[in-house]
């Protein structure tokens, strides 16, 4: 039968008439490497990890390091550079750990051995400290969580934690950072009354405590109080400048005061000079108990003797050298290890020792705050990089989802195929071609291009010169008389719309406001005579009968008001206007170009 293993220790438990002549050494080995490393064995543990596993077997080795999990004894260093955990196996175990590493060390079972995950809670042992541990295979607990009338005699207990202690009489304490301490019940050795004015510090209460004292009423400070009724006695020094009311009968006994020239004085004690008020030098005075004095400038005031109304225990205390056992705490002085304390106002804390339970990476980044040591300390985050504030941060390919508001005022980059949603079908594709390009959206005054179709209903055109040029390819229409064109496609139609109607027998003629059709009136045409001689332009008399052509060789004209008759081409050629009605070759062969009545009347 092969061997098994103890649950806990994992001891090597031989199978019945198994390893003959050899099972002693498997037992020796298990009672010195098992069971006596588990009693009294000690290791070192170097961890290069924040969370690692204590070593194991299943049986017995030589190797301390090979089965770290068995001993009883645990001293862990760390060169993680922070907080870090160890994992012992989920078996019942009771370990001494001695934490020599900078940083806080945490105790927990795995939930399967040699694995990092922690089964149930853990213990903390802080740096430089020592503690006993134990666990029921899930959970590290304090080894000693109460002390039943414990008594320390000549040591220390560093750092307890203790409920409602009886702590009785201890020789010797700092409570520089305790709190709550009763003052009617929890200072021993106080006068009569001085917990009512520790408790209530009002100068009724302060009378009530104190003995041997003179006068009522309120408490006196030295800067401008108000005295009823003093009996001042004889001051060693006073300034009466503003005094008022010295009856100087009653007011100044026997001697003449040192304002008016006197020593203010009727005997003297002492011996050597007379003392006046400014700057006196006294040798070995007896002040006796003076009402009032300034002793800015005094030496040599015996502490044990030479101050009253001090609390049992405080000139022992002021007499003791500060940083020494019994002193006064000082600003900047040694706290040692309170027990408790309050630090809201405290400062220097090191971040880096003096705050335990920190996750890991905290303490490094409140010492340096960057983005850098944020991510390294915060778990279950998302992207990289920068730490980001609300107001202007510059982010780098954010996945930002589907963002329930948001301004893009200034934002670049957005892809317009896949960039925006809600488009028509198409226009994405038209987002993406360049103005002015085929398939582009038109801008304003952009070019049109060649449109496939289109309605121009409310489209305007420039009106058409005679100086416009190219051809009207781009029209799909006529362009009416009203927009500058004729409204129809050939020229016969151009110039029948121009003429406004077309009449049998009329002609083209101004009535000295419009150009309408109209017959041809007998005042268009000239009488001409067959005694015309000469040239046309010296033409007189009626020319009734035309039996010879002018025989004059240059081109005059013959103009009247309406008519003009002039040699063109060989012929003689009468007009109307600009408008050619007859011609009359050298033979006098009459032409006429449009209906003429006889006796010239058209």
């Amino acid at each position: 039968m092969p061997s098994t293993y103890s649950p806990d220790l994992r001891i090597e438990l031989i199978g019945t008439g198994d390893q003959a002549g050899v099972w002693g050494s498997t037992t020796n080995n298990n009672l010195t490497y098992v069971l006596e490393q588990a009693i009294a064995g000690y290791v070192s543990v170097s961890v290069i990890s924040a969370n690692q596993a204590l070593t194991y077997l299943n049986g017995a080795s030589a190797v301390a390091a090979d089965n770290q999990s068995v001993h009883a004894n645990l001293a862990l260093t760390t060169t993680t550079g922070a907080n870090f955990a160890v994992y012992a196996p989920p078996s019942s175990k009771q370990y001494t750990i001695y934490n020599a590493s900078a940083y806080t060390a945490t105790i927990y079972n795995s939930t399967v051995i040699g694995n990092t995950t922690a089964a149930g809670t853990g213990v903390a042992i802080p740096t430089g400290k020592t503690m006993t541990v134990w666990s029921d295979g899930t959970n590290f607990t304090q080894q000693n969580t109460h002390l039943i009338s414990p008594t320390v005699a000549g040591g220390t207990l560093t750092s307890p934690t203790l409920v409602t202690p009886a702590l009785g009489t201890p020789t010797s304490g700092t409570l520089t950072n305790a709190t709550g301490l009763p003052i009617s019940t929890g200072v021993s050795g106080l006068g009569t009354g001085v917990a009512t004015f520790l408790a209530t510090p009002s100068s009724a209460n302060l009378a009530a405590a104190v003995t041997n004292e003179t006068g009522s009423g309120s408490l006196v400070f030295a800067t401008s109080p108000t005295l009823v009724t003093p009996a001042l006695g004889t001051p060693a020094s006073g300034v009466l400048t503003s005094c008022t009311g010295l009856p100087m009968t009653t007011g100044v006994t026997g001697t003449l005061p040192v304002a008016n020239g006197g020593t203010g004085v009727t005997a003297s004690t002492g011996t050597t000079s007379v003392v006046l008020s400014n700057g006196p030098t006294l040798v070995a005075p007896n002040l006796g108990t003076p009402a009032s004095g300034t002793l800015t400038n005094t030496t040599g005031l015996p502490i044990s003797t030479g101050v009253s109304g001090l609390g049992t225990g405080v000139a022992a205390a002021l007499a003791v050298n500060v940083g020494t056992a019994g002193a006064p705490l000082v600003n900047g002085g040694v706290l040692g290890t309170p027990s408790s304390g309050t630090l809201t106002n405290a400062t220097g804390l090191p971040i880096s020792t003096g705050v335990s339970g920190l996750g890991t990476g905290v303490a490094t980044f409140l010492a340096t705050p960057s983005s850098a040591n944020l991510a390294a300390a915060v778990t279950n985050e998302t992207g990289s990089g920068a730490l980001v504030f609300a107001t202007s941060p510059t982010l780098v390919t954010p996945a930002l989802g589907t963002p329930t508001s948001g301004t893009l005022t200034n934002a670049t980059g957005l892809p317009i195929s896949t960039g925006v949603s809600g488009l028509g079908t198409g226009v994405a594709t038209a987002l993406a071609v360049n103005v002015g390009t085929a398939g582009a959206p038109v801008v304003n005054g952009g070019v049109l291009g060649t449109p496939s179709s289109g309605t121009l209903t409310n489209c305007t055109f420039p009106t058409l010169n005679q100086n416009t040029t190219g051809t009207a390819a781009g029209l799909s229409a006529t362009l009416a008389v009203a927009s500058g064109g004729t409204g129809t496609t050939t020229a016969q139609g151009a110039m029948n719309a121009f003429a406004g109607a077309v009449t049998s027998g009329s002609y083209l003629r101004g009535n000295g406001t419009n150009v309408v059709m109209s017959a041809i009136q007998v005042a268009d045409v000239p009488t001409l005579n067959q005694n015309t001689t000469g040239s046309s332009g010296s033409c007189t008399g009626n020319s009734a009968t035309a039996t010879s052509a002018t025989s004059a060789t240059s081109a005059v004209n013959l103009v009247t008001t309406n008519f003009t008759i002039q040699e063109s081409g060989g012929k003689l050629v009468f007009k109307y206007g600009a408008t050619t009605i007859a011609s009359m070759d050298s033979a006098g062969v009459f032409t006429s170009i449009s209906d003429i009545t006889a006796g010239g009347t058209p």
